[in-house]
């Protein structure tokens, strides 16, 4: 049986808050651990408009699930979450950050490595924590910032189904914002709940792709959904 769970809602809006009190509960059933939540950009921040400020504390840690390279605020996850009212109660609450907008001079692969030696050292640091993530998917099937590489599927393994957790690269002419540091397939299978929003129509016939659970991570990234420990997908889609 996959551990893949779907929930369709009538709409995004009532996508969103669904999947919102999805994450409410598994934060406040697990509120005296110490938890580690990465957080996916994009559409996947309404999410957290339905996240109440009791869940929020000094054992929890933010941090995105991947992130674009940019210093602008407009292109930046981590300084698009900083506008919410999310990022303001969790960090009125004391909960801990790990920043993932550049440094001035920082390069690419700067960044991952600073990134990198966070997440390892909150798992050496909390052995019974638990990581929860917010999951999103784009119209080529890509999750986190893990692109598609049909072409070069071993240069895509090569990335991502390694031993490490993050990769920076450029994904070219992918994607609009090309420069990425993520999260990997081999990071994101030990992710204890996944809470994952499909919405839009551009999204249907991908998605079904996913839904039929074909191993196929080089063509489609999101296919490592079924391969995770927990995850719930809250989705507009029919």
């Amino acid at each position: 049986m996959l551990k893949l769970q779907l929930f369709k809602q009538p709409d995004a809006q009532s996508a969103a808050a669904t999947a919102g009190e999805n994450l409410n509960a598994v934060l406040a059933e697990n509120k005296k651990l110490p938890i580690l939540l990465m957080l996916s950009g994009g559409s996947c921040l309404s999410i957290l408009d339905y996240v109440g400020q009791t869940v929020l504390g000094a054992n929890l840690t933010v941090t995105m699930l991947d992130e674009r390279f940019s210093q602008d605020p407009e292109i930046n996850n981590f300084a698009q979450l900083q506008k919410t009212d999310f990022y303001a109660t969790a960090f009125e609450a004391e909960a801990s950050f790990f920043g993932t907008l550049p440094r001035p001079g920082e390069t690419l692969e700067q960044l991952r490595e600073r990134w990198d030696k966070n997440l390892k050292s909150w798992r050496a640091e909390n052995p019974g924590g638990l990581i929860i993530a917010t999951l999103g998917m784009g119209a080529d099937g890509h999750t986190a910032g893990i692109l598609p590489f049909p072409e070069d599927p071993l240069k895509f393994d090569q990335l991502f189904n390694g031993n490490e957790w993050t990769a920076a690269y450029d994904a070219g002419d992918k994607n609009k914002y090309p420069e990425r540091v993520t999260t990997t397939l081999t990071f994101l299978k030990n992710i204890d709940f996944g809470v994952a929003l499909v919405c839009g129509a551009e999204k249907a016939t991908k998605f079904h792709q996913v839904l039929s659970a074909v191993d196929n991570t080089a063509n489609l990234p999101a296919t490592v959904w079924n391969k995770m420990k927990n995850v719930k997908v809250f989705t507009d889609l029919s």
